[in-house]
């Protein structure tokens, strides 16, 4: 890459490219959403390319410019999910992170009875599907959500390949729960519904 006019030609032939790989990387992202994340990752690019950073590139520019997209749409979702901590079982023998958004309505309270009463089953619901979680899922949120550890620590700490297997084994550890909460969730409040 010599000079910015390659740079935006660039940018400009693989738009349609990097929109389309990240709406089915990142199916959860609205349209918008991925719009901003890739004309924030253009930026980020020639702001890269303005400090020489682009000259030795060990990888395809379009490599490394999908990593820029990939990284900013983690961080979006990042900031999506507020994670909240839940000890684990009744004794509590330890604490996890979850996803705040998919205990927002589990975790209020209000004076009906029944609802006191889903809202109890939905909090050992939570503790139950952590227990259930593999050890390496329980270790890699906590140490990260809880903890605060920068992922490439975990990746050291598990004996993983780098930081983002790391974040990729962690991204679908969080999936995988809000599946399991959600269908389950639902069973409940079809059950007290009887």
């Amino acid at each position: 890459m010599k000079n910015p006019v390659q740079l935006n030609q660039f940018l400009t032939e693989n738009k349609q490219r990097t929109l389309q790989y990240l709406r089915n990387a990142f199916p959860t992202l609205s349209g918008d959403e991925t719009e901003d994340v890739y004309q924030d990752s253009s930026i980020t690019l020639y702001q890269n390319f303005c400090k020489g950073k682009l000259t030795d590139l060990t990888c395809t520019l379009y490599t490394y410019f999908l990593r820029i997209c990939i990284n900013l749409s983690l961080k979006l979702l990042n900031k999506r999910e507020r994670m909240l901590t839940v000890a684990i079982g009744d004794g509590g023998i330890g604490t996890v992170a979850v996803p705040y958004d998919v205990l927002e309505q589990a975790m209020q309270f209000n004076d009906d009875s029944e609802t006191m009463r889903i809202q109890q089953l939905k909090r050992r619901l939570v503790s139950a599907i952590i227990e259930e979680m593999s050890e390496q899922c329980r270790h890699l949120l906590v140490s990260h959500y809880v903890e605060g550890q920068r992922w490439s620590t975990i990746a050291k700490k598990y004996g993983l390949a780098n930081a983002e297997t790391a974040k990729s084994i962690a991204f679908r550890c969080r999936k995988k729960f809000r599946e399991k909460y959600k269908s389950l969730a639902e069973k409940i409040e079809g059950l007290t519904k009887d």
